[in-house]
């Protein structure tokens, strides 16, 4: 088995794992914790804006972490130090906040779709090996039931390394789509076959002051671009761009 099946088939242990063992937790906190499940076990993040992101990784026993909750979500989702400013970071807690609020529906970007879209969170950081390098995905979404979404999220417009990433996962996605299928199946509790091309989507900001518009930085057709605007203390507006 390659080193990406491998991967793959100990990530869909832990989600069936978080879901039935955490899942209760994950009901009743979604508002401010997300349980992620990885291919050595699972982390416990934090989705305040202002520590947006923080935790605790590598928990393979959940017992203890469902008897002392508080005080382990107080420890290490609400350190006191801020530390470096993360906007791309409080973005990705919003809209996983907004989502697991919501029965894991990703109304922020369901809205800016428009209607007749569905979009489903699945989990987010998601780390596989490409060849001799890793990439990973800042969200994992499943759209309309049957097409697995790839979110990446960007503070500043500027491409990079980006385009190349996104297409990378995405490939990773269509080529092993079965074991996704299954993964996406654990995270929900339901049968999930994904019938199409993974798609590839950017959210980032508007536009700097003096720049000619929302389409001056050239990303390919394929590539779906949303631009957010903070709306208030840890909430955003999304919109498609055309």
């Amino acid at each position: 088995m390659s080193m990406l099946k491998t991967r793959l088939e100990a990530t869909i242990g832990w989600a069936k794992k978080v879901r039935k063992e955490l899942g209760h937790l994950q009901l009743e906190n979604g508002d401010r914790v997300h349980f992620r499940p990885s291919a050595t076990g699972a982390a416990m993040v934090g989705l305040t804006h202002d520590r947006p992101q923080r935790g605790k990784s590598g928990i393979r026993t959940f017992k203890k972490l469902i008897a002392n909750f508080e005080d382990d979500f107080k420890a290490h989702c609400l350190p006191v130090e801020k530390g470096r400013d993360t906007p791309e970071k409080a973005l990705q807690s919003f809209l996983i906040r907004n989502a697991l609020s919501n029965a894991r529906r990703m109304k922020a970007l369901e809205k800016a779709l428009g209607a007749n879209s569905e979009v489903l969170f699945i989990t987010d950081e998601l780390s596989l090996p490409d060849g001799e390098d890793k990439v990973v995905c800042d969200l994992l979404a499943l759209r309309n039931g049957q097409t697995p979404v790839i979110i990446e999220l960007k503070s500043a417009r500027h491409l990079g390394r980006l385009v190349q990433q996104v297409k990378s996962y995405a490939n990773l996605i269509d080529s092993n789509r079965a074991e996704f299928s299954r993964l996406y199946s654990e995270v929900l509790g339901v049968t999930v076959t994904l019938r199409h091309a993974a798609e590839k989507w950017i959210v980032w900001p508007p536009p700097a002051k003096g720049d000619r518009g929302p389409g001056d930085v050239e990303v390919p057709d394929d590539i779906a671009v949303f631009v957010y605007r903070t709306a208030g203390y840890g909430e955003y507006g999304v919109t498609l761009v055309p």
